[in-house]
């Protein structure tokens, strides 16, 4: 299958301003070095990692937010210069706008001039809004508030903003971590619901094991600090429509043992690696210093 995405020994860095304890001089943090990944049309990605390896990183170089500091990152074979309507991102904070109906935080990303140079009118909006708040199963809150809506429900919102412009690429940075358990479930069926209906390629950053087996096709495991793939899991579970608890079963559970097996070492090496990370006067002790004033600073 042809690849959707590209990453093509992909490194980032940041530099980090100096501190009082670095002695006036500026650190380097590599966050992530010399990335390979393909990632498929159509395909559910999901993506896990200790702390501070790097996923966040790698998702703003695929949404275009940052650019990586050597190699190249390719959509349908393109490199990535900027963000663009071909991607969508779903961050952990809902971001919606308070003053807005559920229907207008949709809409928003309509108001501009489309890929073909023509500008929706107010109906035509409102009509795709209510398309999409419709597929995330909030057919009747299009009038709603966020402020009359639960976390579950602002989430979706969300989810149906990025997909009401209609991008290829659906990039998700942990989107249910700060919902409740059984909220986090039933999203989680929605998404794999929505994904099988549009057909998108999804890339989605967890720190949770289960949800990663449960929701990917392929699991995508990084390294400690600096960020390297470690691995990639095919995950290999029933079908996920059935009325059956596939967490329960034994396939589930052999799948996400193989992904914790891959994990805990990683996690384990960037915990007792905790010195290493941005002390709060931004120095990074371990880390090689460079002998110039930096231009910008970034923690």
């Amino acid at each position: 299958m042809t690849a959707k995405i590209s990453l093509r020994n992909v490194s980032k860095q940041f530099t980090v301003r100096p501190g009082k304890k670095s002695g006036g001089t500026a650190t380097t943090l590599t966050a992530i070095d010399s990335l390979n990944l393909d990632v498929r049309d159509g395909e559910f990605l999901t993506l896990v990692g200790p702390s501070g390896s790097g996923k966040t990183t790698l998702l703003d170089l695929l949404a275009g937010l940052s650019t990586p500091t050597s190699g190249e990152v390719l959509v349908d074979g393109q490199p990535v210069t900027g963000p663009g309507k071909d991607r969508a991102v779903v961050f952990q904070q809902y971001a919606l706008f308070p003053w807005r109906t559920a229907s207008a935080n949709v809409s928003i990303g309509l108001e501009g001039k489309g890929p073909d140079g023509r500008k929706l009118s107010r109906r035509e909006r409102a009509a795709k809004a209510s398309e999409y708040l419709k597929l995330v199963g909030l057919a009747c809150f299009e009038d709603r508030f966020p402020h009359e809506l639960s976390g579950g429900m602002k989430q979706r919102v969300a989810i149906a903003r990025s997909l009401a412009y209609e991008p290829d690429v659906l990039l998700m940075d942990e989107p249910f971590a700060a919902l409740d358990a059984q909220t986090r479930e039933q999203l989680q069926e929605e998404l794999l619901r929505i994904w099988r209906a549009t057909g998108k390629t999804i890339v989605f950053i967890t720190h949770g094991i289960n949800e990663a087996v449960y929701l990917g096709q392929r699991v995508a495991v990084l390294s400690a600090r600096p960020g390297r793939l470690k691995a990639i899991v095919e995950v290999e579970i029933p079908d996920r429509d059935g009325a059956e608890d596939i967490r329960s079963t034994p396939a589930f559970v052999e799948q996400r043992h193989k992904v914790w097996t891959l994990l805990h070492d990683e996690v384990r090496l960037a915990q007792d690696a905790g010195h290493r990370k941005i002390l709060p006067d931004g120095s990074a002790p371990d880390e090689p210093a460079t002998h110039q004033t930096p231009e910008r600073s970034a923690a």
